[in-house]
């Protein structure tokens, strides 16, 4: 996309509005917050591009593909080289959850440490700790930390949507998780490589 001028592209907004714009396939949240196809980011954070993309989908210019997250710029919307003013919804939206803000921060880098995903993510270790041991016992994440590593490591290991997978619990055990996006229910292994100490009830 090197026909686009730079000082447009340091414009968050308006680098979302032309990756989707001329995008030749459906895109991913990653794909827009990491700027797919140009030599840098895209310089928006991922709770706004969230918030972007839901303003967009509201007002009819982009709409989702598949229960996967990915995004097409609708005809219309394409015959505009600028992101049209859309007004923000009136009331003020709650506040996303640690579980979405790791879920959404982990699907943009695919691949990262506990350092970063804290980072990401505006979360504490303990937290964080607990949410990736669940999601890596559900098979959603896969360790890959060598020995010697200075933080665990994990990359993603399973497809999936914008939505951060419920909770199951037996009593006061978490024994699997559900994919909100498509309903699918993983339970937890006992077996798989977690960090320890793994923590199993509701404080």
């Amino acid at each position: 996309m090197n026909f686009v001028s730079a000082p447009r592209m340091r414009d968050p907004e308006r680098a979302a509005w032309t990756l989707l714009r001329f995008a030749r396939r459906p895109m991913s949240l990653a794909d827009i917050v990491l700027g797919d196809g140009l030599p840098e980011n895209t310089g928006i954070q991922v709770s706004d591009a969230v918030a972007l993309l839901d303003r967009w989908r509201g007002a009819g210019l982009v709409e989702l593909t598949d229960n996967r997250g990915f995004y097409i710029m609708l005809k219309e919307a394409k015959a505009l080289r600028d992101p049209p003013a859309v007004p923000a919804p009136a009331r003020q939206p709650a506040a996303r959850s640690t579980r979405q803000r790791i879920w959404s921060a982990i699907r943009v880098m695919r691949a990262f440490d506990l350092v970063e995903v804290c980072f990401a993510a505006t979360v504490e270790k303990a937290a964080a700790r607990r949410v990736l041991n669940q999601l890596t016992r559900a098979g959603y994440l896969i360790r890959t930390d060598q020995p010697g590593d200075d933080h665990p490591r994990w990359r993603l290991g399973r497809a999936c949507g914008p939505k951060h997978p419920s909770i199951e619990y037996a009593g006061r055990t978490v024994i699997a998780l559900i994919d909100r996006n498509s309903g699918a229910r993983f339970p937890l292994s006992p077996t798989q490589k977690i960090l320890a100490p793994e923590i199993h009830h509701v404080s």
